[in-house]
């Protein structure tokens, strides 16, 4: 991987860590509904890049409106439903998920390779996730964990899906992500959750806040850059970086909502960063795929 593309997702990572506790603070300490949250943001995204979506459909224009319902509409609305209920280490555990599910799919359907060197960082990289969230009596039975696990293996296949979709502009891809986000979400609020015209004279700050902040920094730059950098890198590359999101969600935890900074942040930190500078390093090119 280039270090261009290393430190954009890292940038990624940092815009996702916030998300994580931007959309918590919305849903915990409003009455603003999941559904709701992900139309508003989608329309934010439509408004800023709908210009994108008058570009010529691309060749592979199906497989690009399944990957858009796989890492839209499928992902946040199991996503935003579970962090209503689901206690915040038991999701930040159940997000790495991804990691396993997608490289196991990038083997079995893309036919990479995952050498044991880099094996050996991922399991290092989790294992430092683990130090850093482990907290006793902390992880219970949720029903909203079985969404969060849902919400990611969703984004796993649509994360490997997107090297199936070749030459596609990412910007094009974030415009017709925010249409299929737009209509589902519209859909399934108007049909699911009650009150909008009062939650929206009550907390249409909280709303406006989160919607906005995933709109641009989540949407537009973490998963317009993401896209486009999976279209050159091996999924086994890039995803396991996706690690460092845990590494900044306690970071911004501790800063903006004045969470303690506990000793084992610093243990699993410690883990963390030499594995994913491996995994990194260790990155050949991308294969080539035959369609």
């Amino acid at each position: 991987m280039r270090a261009f593309d290393f430190w954009v997702m890292m940038l990624c990572c940092l815009c996702w860590g916030g998300n994580f506790v931007m959309t918590a603070w919305a849903l915990g300490g409003s009455s603003v509904p999941p559904f709701m949250l992900a139309a508003t943001r989608a329309l934010l995204v439509l408004i800023l890049m709908g210009f994108f979506l008058f570009r010529p459909l691309p060749k592979q224009f199906l497989r690009l409106l399944f990957v858009c319902f796989c890492v839209g509409p499928l992902h946040l609305g199991l996503l935003y439903t579970g962090l209503q209920t689901a206690p915040a280490s038991g999701a930040s555990i159940i997000s790495q998920s991804l990691i396993p599910l997608a490289s196991i799919l990038s083997v079995t359907w893309l036919k990479e390779r995952i050498g044991w060197r880099r094996s050996l960082a991922i399991i290092g990289a989790l294992l430092g996730v683990c130090v850093m969230i482990y907290e006793p009596g902390a992880l219970r039975l949720d029903v909203g964990l079985l969404y969060i696990l849902g919400a990611y293996a969703a984004l796993a296949v649509g994360t490997v899906a997107i090297r199936r979709v070749p030459d596609v502009d990412w910007r094009v891809y974030v415009a017709w992500t925010s249409v299929v986000v737009f209509v589902f979400c519209v859909m399934a609020s108007l049909l699911l959750e009650r009150d909008h015209a009062e939650i929206w004279n009550v907390d249409k700050g909280p709303l406006l806040i989160a919607a906005t902040y995933a709109a641009i920094s989540v949407s537009i730059i973490a998963h317009g850059q993401y896209f486009r950098i999976l279209q050159s890198n091996p999924v086994n590359l890039v995803v396991p970086l996706t690690i460092m999101v845990t590494v900044f969600a306690t970071i911004l935890g501790v800063v903006i909502l004045d969470e303690t900074l506990h000793f084992r942040y610093i243990i699993g930190a410690a883990l963390i960063l030499p594995c994913v500078w491996f995994i990194a390093r260790r990155g050949g090119p991308a294969p080539v795929e035959i369609d």
